[in-house]
């Protein structure tokens, strides 16, 4: 496949297999699998997915299945065997999918979830918000005005990807007015907002794969809620959210949830 849909984080060593980790990444300031995959112990390597493009059909792309099979059909390392499949907040969703894909001999690989999240509405108006966020030295009160009554005309809406949609638009409008007074080279903007609209995409996919992930040990930070399904059996840490995949403890329950 022409599109890189994995990033190697560590190499196996020996004879030692991989662990998948799912995850869009990390926002600025947020611990990443990166260092939970510099904390793991024994030899597996560790390979992050890299989101599929969106580009302009957000409803039409953001579909869960494109993402799993995507990916499965472009396993790292496709000779060793998958000893495990993190997963990072949304990434939850494409957990079950990739298990199925992943099962060899052996049986099925072990599933970790970390901070699992079911997407709905809110989480993407407040990443819309987040986003915005960065540029708000160049934004002025009115366009920081819009930001909120976009958030609130859609705050009812049902249909996340009509959501997504709209966000994208107007992430695309301010986005381009903040970085024109700032001066930014046009190239950058559209990066940009393609990140955005990719980031978007894999929310509505996951939204659009919900309930029970079963046989699943579920890792959760201090500050953040978990789903109904996963709320009794956490292994819950001090940590808060955006520092969790940097906490030695979590590596070390990844490495507990994948040894014989």
């Amino acid at each position: 496949m022409s599109k890189q849909l994995w990033r190697c984080l560590r190499r196996s060593e020996g004879a030692a297999g991989t662990v998948l980790a799912v995850d869009f990444g990390p926002r600025p300031n947020q611990q990443g699998f990166a260092r939970l995959a510099a904390n793991l112990p024994g030899e597996e390597g560790v390979h992050l997915t890299v989101p599929l493009g969106i580009g302009t059909d957000l409803r039409g792309e953001a579909d869960p299945d494109r993402f799993v099979d995507r990916w499965s059909a472009a396993l790292p390392e496709p000779d060793r065997p998958v000893r495990a499949i993190v997963t990072f907040c949304a990434g939850v969703a494409f957990a079950d999918g990739l298990r199925r894909a992943c099962t060899g001999p052996d049986g099925p690989p072990a599933l970790v979830t970390i901070d699992p999240t079911e997407v709905a509405g809110a989480l993407l108006r407040s990443e819309f918000v987040a986003a915005t966020e960065t540029f708000r030295a160049h934004l002025d009160e009115r366009t920081l005005a819009d930001v909120t009554a976009v958030c609130d005309a859609l705050a009812d809406s049902d249909d996340l990807a009509s959501v997504a949609e709209r966000l994208r638009d107007e992430q695309r409008r301010i986005v381009e007015h903040a970085t024109g007074r700032a001066g930014m080279p046009e190239h950058l903007r559209a990066m940009l907002c393609a990140r955005f609209a990719d980031y978007l995409g894999y929310l509505v996919a996951a939204a659009r794969r919900t309930g029970p992930v079963d046989h699943a040990t579920v890792i959760a930070s201090a500050d953040h809620p978990l789903p109904g399904w996963c709320a009794d059996h956490p292994s819950r840490l001090g940590t808060v959210h955006d520092e969790l995949l940097g906490d030695p403890r979590v590596a070390e329950l990844v490495h507990g949830a994948i040894s014989p």
